[in-house]
């Protein structure tokens, strides 16, 4: 138990909460039963199976694109497919499962996503792996959303904070996956095949397993397009979705085109350039569990968004400029642990804002992670890989400096965010 108030749940009754005492369930136990560690747990692997399929794309870059004749522009869009789908995917399923309950809608996606990544294996073209690759992000920007208010409805306030980091951590676990045992694989079909497999086999557990809420509990629910209105009617959520724009254009753009880079520019091995590539998102993992703990301690948000700001851009810039040497590791690591720190903080703003409330989080942090996958989609696309097309040293060597300059811009909309942490709140 901690001193302090968990990562994005204040001390205090949320409407889901006043629906379990409507409902005479009296003792913590009763309102939060251990079946909610199952709940958790299935969530942990939807999300970890499902980044884990898409961020394969990135290791097998150098096999996958001669073998289909693909262009940089083509590769570009591939890999960006999922976050072109995320635009629109997050905010509608984020309301619908406020609507029509997590269960369902997370179970169609999974077994979507599993259904799509397994089918990629079979592509014969550009255009066919184009559709499977949307298809594919409609299932992870669809269930990622969701986690959140399965969090609000299971766990009580005392542990939210330990939940919102184990399933924060399953994202940073599934893209290090994916850059790490792409090139483990006898080749990309296999890749495709055996992560595909595993994705249904996910799918079909939640779809035994999941429940929306415990037994006796009934959930508020809104209207599908309360929690958008609420967001855009928010300046805070305004100014974060500005900073997850940026933050999803950088990482889209790094992790797509750096362990290509370093086996074009460097010769490095496909295994090699896989491994200094996963230490960004393997470092994720202890930015997701240990920042949201310290932030908690310390009772502040914005000071550790403008840390992992310039955590990024300082160490992966310099990544680049110093590779493949020793320090270029140690930067990647660094620059990591700054990735994986930025989205459990600015993910856990709607449940702390005062305009928003719980009921509504589904659709506003839908809201969110779409203006991350317009980012993602959109700056890699239309601004790095005009820079990076060429191939060369200068070429990529500006497109880093060009993504570091364009995260290091997230510190002007962080300035005038609310502080939400508990020493912020205090002060209102």
């Amino acid at each position: 138990m901690t001193a302090f108030p968990p990562l994005g749940y204040p001390q205090q009754d949320s409407p889901l909460i006043n629906e379990r005492k409507r409902a005479n369930i009296s003792t913590e136990a009763e309102r939060y039963p251990r079946y909610r560690w199952v709940i958790l747990g299935l969530a942990w692997l939807i999300l970890l199976c499902l980044y884990w399929s898409w961020f394969l794309i990135p290791s097998l870059a150098s096999r996958l694109s001669p073998e289909l004749g693909l262009s940089h522009t083509q590769y570009t869009l591939i890999f960006t497919a999922p976050v072109l789908m995320g635009i629109w995917g997050a905010i509608t399923s984020g309301a619908a499962a406020d609507r029509f309950g997590i269960r369902v809608v997370v179970g169609i996606l999974a077994f979507l996503g599993g259904a799509a990544g397994l089918a990629r294996a079979f592509a014969p073209s550009f255009e066919v792996m184009f559709i499977l690759m949307c298809l594919l992000g409609i299932a992870i920007y669809g269930s990622t959303p969701n986690l959140p208010k399965l969090v609000g409805i299971w766990f009580p306030p005392r542990q939210a904070g330990l939940a919102a980091s184990f399933y924060t951590s399953a994202i940073g676990l599934g893209l290090t996956l994916g850059m790490f045992t792409g090139p483990l694989f006898p080749d990309w079909r296999a890749a495709f095949t055996y992560v595909g497999i595993v994705v249904l086999v996910v799918a079909f557990l939640w779809a035994f397993l999941a429940r929306n809420a415990p037994k006796g509990v009934e959930i508020k629910m809104p209207p599908m397009v309360s929690g958008i209105k609420r967001g855009l009617r928010s300046r805070n959520i305004l100014l974060t979705c500005v900073v997850y724009f940026l933050f999803g254009g950088t990482f889209i753009s790094f992790s797509g085109n750096f362990p290509e880079a370093l086996e074009i520019i460097h010769n490095i091995s496909p295994a090699t350039a896989g491994a200094i590539a996963s230490l960004l998102t393997g470092a994720g993992l202890l930015g997701n569990l240990l920042v949201p703990v310290i932030s908690d301690r310390i009772g502040l948000r914005k000071p550790f968004i403008y840390a992992a700001v310039i955590t990024i851009s300082v160490c992966l810039f310099f990544a680049w400029q110093l590779a493949p040497s020793t320090a270029a590791w140690v930067l990647v690591f660094l620059g990591g642990i700054g990735m994986g720190s930025l989205p459990p903080i600015v993910l856990t703003l709607p449940l702390e804002l005062p305009e928003i409330g719980r009921e509504h989080v589904g659709g506003t942090t839908g809201l969110i992670l779409s203006s991350m996958a317009l980012g993602g989609f959109t700056m890699p696309l239309f601004v790095i890989s005009p820079i990076m097309v060429a191939g060369t040293l200068e070429a990529y060597s500006t497109g880093f400096l060009v993504t570091m300059l364009l995260i290091a811009a997230a510190i002007i909309p962080a300035l005038f965010l609310m502080e939400t942490g508990r020493r912020g709140r205090a002060k209102h």
